[in-house]
């Protein structure tokens, strides 16, 4: 069993050059329609701000920080699927694997600073209508902090059989974001299915955070 995550190096250097000219980047993201189809065998949606238009120039943004703060992990979930201890489980492992991974290339942190960035990471298995990361800071709770497990429970939207990952990586300071990719995994192999396997599940984690680590490593060249 495995997630479809593709290399998120070649996902996000190749992205510049195969949205910009699809269609305006936009300064913010807000919804879906603010995001670019992604590279052919890669992610399914991309976002870079507006100075992002090479793979050169992401490498140049990305070499002026020297260290990273993970933001809390998000999981939004149907409220009758999976257990705090099973979201826990998980998301203690991806928070484990960053930390270790994300380290070899940049310090991880717990403040921000002027040469951080921000990691922001949602998982989900239900459809929502505008992106997770995009919608957080109105809907959760006021209070939690840095590094923290946000579940939100949602009855609105149904289980569509779906696993989608999001990753936004922000300037830590202003939270301006810089670069955000969406994927999907479709079919019997979801979200859910692979809790039934929480093996299965850290491998995926595993290979997607390699990718992570490559890209931070491909940008510092």
């Amino acid at each position: 069993m495995r997630f479809l995550f593709i290399a998120l190096s070649a996902a996000l250097l190749m992205l510049v050059g195969c949205s910009s000219s699809e269609k305006t980047q936009t300064s913010q993201f807000k919804t879906y329609s603010d995001f670019s189809p992604g590279p052919d065998g890669g992610v399914d949606l991309v976002w870079a701000r507006q100075d992002v238009s090479t793979p050169e120039q992401l490498r140049e943004i990305f070499s002026q920080y020297d260290s990273v703060v993970l933001d809390r992990v998000y999981v939004v979930v149907d409220e009758t699927e999976l257990s705090d201890s099973e979201i826990n489980e998980l998301t203690d492992h991806l928070v484990s694997r960053l930390k270790s991974k994300l380290g070899e290339f940049k310090s991880i942190v717990d403040k921000p600073s002027p040469r951080t960035l921000r990691v922001s990471i949602a998982i989900s298995n239900v459809e929502t209508p505008n992106p997770i990361l995009a919608v957080t800071s109105s809907v959760l709770p006021v209070g939690l902090g840095i590094s923290t497990i946000s579940k939100i429970t949602t009855g609105e939207h149904t289980n569509v059989g779906k696993a989608t990952i999001e990753l936004l990586v922000s300037d830590s300071m202003s939270d301006e974001p810089i670069i955000a990719a969406i994927d999907s995994r479709t079919g019997n192999k979801d979200f859910t299915t692979m809790i039934d396997s929480l093996d299965d599940a850290k491998d995926a984690i595993d290979w997607w955070v390699e990718r992570l680590g490559h890209t931070l490593a491909t940008a510092g060249e």
